[in-house]
């Protein structure tokens, strides 16, 4: 078998990195020695002896010396023999010929066969102790296989020659041979427009052209060494897997392969189509060394034929429905003349109808906007009848009339004014009831001011709920600042004034809120209706206190919307009549028009808003919901 260059080479680097390595041993004793390690194991055996019989000595227990050193002469069979000696030569305890076998070192030094370790007491020397070892062989092959060096040059030479033999082979492999190429032949390889590329026998890339490499999307330098085999081509057939590479079947049978089609994944153009061809490269000594491989991309070409019976497909098929279209048209022309006289006719019925349905549609406009307007009223007409009530209750109180009958005393005792309030026990009481007067009539001016207040403003809700009526066609509506807080307190005063007499208990429940652009008038509309419609549920349920909950906050879900909520403890309403519940017409009151929820749900999605109820049921109560979008009033302005 021919020794090639590169074994030749990993030898020679083999040897030169021994080389190293010895003269580095020579110079700074890098290489791992026996004798030295075994010289250090025997220091440290004798060191730690040396500690322990020094502190049974010291202890008087010489017994326990002698009998430690005679098992360890029996277990160590490099120890010919050891004694322990005091300051003055007298040993203490022995084992072994120790005078025939101990020779003292020169200078006092510890040599690899004969050691001795100092033994202080305290600072002060007590003794030494004095160990023979068996000279070491360095013959033999035990010695070859145990010596640490040579175990040591022997891994280095084993793995460095398979090392470099390793790191030669890849070298070799992606050295760029382009750089040996000519220019004139490397220029004519780059010209041409179908992809070259050259293989050595184990099918590794050596060479390849600028048109391969930008087709497969990778510089020269990393295709160099790369296996052609693992670019993953694919058959054109439906399996797509390719059985034989061409350019495996050229080096392996050392014929030209031709005309065979290969698929690639080509990062600039997707699934590409190529003709490869194959060509062995063969020695004069007829061993193949390699192949040339050229790559013919016919991804367009195969796309146009493909367009191409594709369009001539659509062209028959064209064709043929021309011609069924024709028969078909000649069927039709026959009775379109009728067909048009049908469709005058619909035509002019078909305006008739619409100009009915728009006056239906107007009517029916006009006849909502007045149930809504009628509807609104009336409940603020109800608060203004309580507060009306309530002014004629405080006007009615007796103290005005008994203020009239002490002014006629006063006139009556004009002359005697002061005796009669001194003395006189009717004028001794006056003082005092006028003050229970004063007190009567001051409460009575503030309800008589705040119902006169509360008046005014539910005339004023009165006239915008007619405007904001008779504006329900237009676009838009009117918007201002407002306090959702404010609103829901005044629809409270309008709609329940007096809670006590219905046995209602009100909770609120407010959080912080901004200052929001919106229809006030429309808002507190709805608010309104809320609030009546709980009433009536709650009226109609016999208890001792219901609940009435009201509250005003932020959503909290992320959608920037304001919530206002009226709960009750009333009636409830029935699970199959949820859904139905702000359609025009349905209602569940007895004498309802269901015409307040729906009016509440047209207004809240003119202001953007929507309104949603729920309930347990009957007998749990209800739930209802006025969500409007927040429009802040700095921002809007």
């Amino acid at each position: 078998m021919r020794t090639t260059p590169l074994v030749w080479v990993s030898l020679g680097l083999v040897s030169l990195t021994i080389s190293v390595i010895l003269a580095g041993d020579f110079l700074i004793d890098v290489v791992p020695s026996r004798d030295r390690q075994v010289f250090d194991y025997r220091r440290n055996v004798a060191e730690s002896l040396a500690v322990q019989y020094s502190s049974l000595a010291q202890r008087n227990q010489l017994e326990t010396i002698k009998f430690a050193m005679e098992n360890l002469a029996k277990r160590n069979q490099d120890i010919l023999s050891l004694a322990l000696l005091r300051k003055n030569g007298t040993a203490v305890a022995q084992v072994g010929d120790h005078a025939r076998m101990w020779e003292q070192p020169p200078g006092d030094e510890s040599t690899l066969e004969f050691l001795q370790v100092p033994i202080f007491s305290g600072e002060q020397p007590w003794g030494t102790l004095q160990i023979a070892f068996r000279q070491v062989d360095p013959s033999g092959a035990s010695w070859l296989l145990t010596d640490p060096r040579l175990r040591f040059l022997a891994f280095v030479s084993v793995m460095g020659f398979l090392g470099y033999l390793f790191f030669m082979k890849r070298t070799l492999r992606q050295l760029d041979p382009s750089g040996v190429v000519p220019a004139r032949v490397k220029a004519a390889l780059d010209a041409l427009t179908q992809g070259v590329v050259m293989i050595d026998d184990r099918n590794f890339i050596v060479l390849a052209n600028e048109a391969f490499c930008s087709v497969v999307g990778k510089p020269v330098t990393s295709l160099i060494g790369a296996d052609l085999d693992t670019m993953l081509w694919r058959s054109d057939e439906p399996s797509g897997a390719v059985s034989v590479y061409p350019w495996f079947r050229a080096v392996t049978e050392k014929q030209s392969q031709e005309g065979v089609s290969l698929l690639l994944d080509s990062p600039q153009g997707g699934l590409r189509k190529f003709i490869v061809n194959a060509v062995p490269i063969i020695d004069d000594g007829a061993s193949v060394k390699g192949a040339l491989v050229s790559f013919h991309d016919v991804t367009e070409l195969d796309r146009i034929n493909s367009e191409l019976k594709e369009a001539n497909s659509e062209l028959e098929w064209s064709r043929t429905q021309i011609l069924e279209k024709n028969q078909a048209l000649e069927k039709t022309n026959s009775s379109l003349s009728v067909e048009i006289n049908e469709r005058k006719k619909v035509e002019a019925e078909k305006e008739q109808l619409y100009q009915r349905l728009m006056q239906a549609s107007r009517q029916a406009g006009m006849a909502d906007v007045a149930s809504n307007v009628l509807h609104n009223v009336g409940n603020v007409l109800n608060s203004i009848n309580v507060s009306t009530d309530t002014l004629l209750k405080t006007l009615r109180k007796p103290m005005v009339g008994d203020v009239c009958r002490i002014a006629s005393l006063f006139r009556e005792h004009q002359s005697d004014l002061k005796e009669f309030l001194t003395v006189d026990p009717q004028g001794k009481q006056i003082p005092g009831y006028l003050s229970l007067v004063a007190d009567s009539l001051s409460g009575s001016h503030q309800t008589i001011q705040g119902e006169l207040e509360s008046l005014v403003n539910k005339l004023e809700h009165v006239k915008q709920v007619v405007l904001s009526q008779q504006d329900i066609a237009q676009t838009g509506s009117i918007r201002e600042p407002s306090r959702m807080v404010d609103l829901m307190e005044q629809a409270l005063l309008m709609a329940l004034p007096e809670p006590e007499k219905y046995r209602v208990r009100v909770s609120r429940e407010y959080g912080f809120v901004p200052l929001i652009m919106t229809d006030r008038h429309q808002v507190l509309q709805i608010l309104v209706n809320l609030i009546a419609n709980a009433k009536d549920a709650m009226a109609t349920q016999p208890a001792a206190t219901h609940r009435l909950s009201v509250r005003v906050g932020m959503t909290g879900d992320g959608t920037n919307s304001v919530r206002l909520e009226v709960a009750d403890s009333g009636c409830g309403i029935p699970s199959e009549h949820l859904p139905r519940l702000f359609m025009q017409g349905f209602t569940t009151k007895q004498h309802g028009h269901g015409l307040g929820l729906h009016s509440a749900a047209i207004s809240a999605k003119n202001m953007g808003g929507s309104i949603q109820a729920s309930s347990p049921g009957v007998g749990g109560g209800a739930t209802f919901i006025l969500s409007l979008p927040v429009v802040l009033a700095d921002v809007a302005a």
